[in-house]
């Protein structure tokens, strides 16, 4: 005997008589907004994502997947040349001290200021029933991890024929899921952010460039004023750089006090990034 007939109303407020699913089967219900993935999902779409981000970027490109290692190598050899020949900061194996720093801090600059127009410049996902939308800053920091990846055997060469490997190394593991975390928080902070306020993007190329000079990516904390030296523990990437480079080169590390609090600090930015960006996300629609 065929089911009765029911009334439904669709999305758009239109009434139509269809028969109810049959028993078993699967219903897919509407939701108010974007889904809501478990962890693992979150993780497996922001890889997707991810993956189709670099193929785009480097696609019909003549050095393809190369240009990360080139960009990370040219950047190198300028600081090099200019700290070591024509301002020499005295610092024992500069290459190697400067490439830590650098790789650590294009991934900071590049992410974040990516993540800044990830809303913006990818709208046309945003609400998509299956697309979460806190996903698309995150692939804006994970897309610069991957380039930082590339670096890494470069570095590990650089290591070897200089001062060789430590088992300290396996320290930059964990200090990279903390700056990971970090990244994170500010990712989601700045994307729901300039979704409001479309100068925020440009307010982020500024801080980034005052910071780079803030930062001990080319220096070491030895060569700043020790009344001046308080300003640069107020940025959270010193002391991250700084525990880079006692794990692989055994300079001087960072105290454990400097080291927790920027620990907390990161994972409160990544808990508050994101509950601000939960906060903001339903008026996405009215401002994109």
């Amino acid at each position: 005997m065929a089911e009765p007939m029911t009334t439904y109303r669709s999305a758009e407020g239109v009434d139509e008589r269809r028969r109810p699913p049959a028993a078993g089967a699967d219903v897919v219900l509407a939701s108010a907004g974007p889904p809501r993935l478990g962890p693992a999902a979150f993780v497996r779409l922001v890889m997707h994502l991810t993956r189709r981000h670099l193929a785009s970027s480097y696609h019909l490109t003549l050095l393809g997947w190369a240009w990360p290692v080139a960009r990370q190598l040219v950047q190198l050899a300028v600081l090099v040349f200019l700290f070591s020949q024509i301002f020499d900061l005295g610092i024992e194996n500069y290459p190697v001290f400067v490439f830590i720093g650098l790789l650590s801090w294009t991934w900071l600059s590049s992410g974040v200021s990516s993540a800044a127009t990830s809303l913006i410049q990818q709208r046309h996902l945003v609400n998509q029933p299956r697309l979460a939308n806190s996903t698309l800053p995150v692939v804006a920091i994970a897309a610069p991890l991957v380039d930082l990846l590339f670096g890494v055997p470069i570095l590990v060469v650089m290591l070897v024929l200089t001062e060789g490997l430590r088992v300290e190394a396996l320290a930059c593991i964990p200090l990279a899921l903390v700056q990971l975390a970090l990244l994170t928080g500010l990712a989601w902070i700045v994307a729901s952010v300039s979704v409001m306020f479309r100068d925020v993007p440009n307010l982020v190329t500024v801080v980034l460039g005052v910071l780079f000079y803030l930062t001990p990516v080319f220096y070491g904390l030895r060569s700043v004023p020790d009344r001046f030296e308080w300003v640069l523990h107020l940025n959270p990437m010193t002391t991250l750089i700084e525990a880079y480079r006692h794990a692989l080169l055994g300079t001087s590390a960072p105290s454990a006090g400097a080291l927790a609090a920027v620990i907390a600090f990161s994972f409160a930015v990544a808990a508050g990034g994101f509950l601000l960006f939960r906060r903001l996300e339903p008026d996405f629609a009215d401002h994109l």
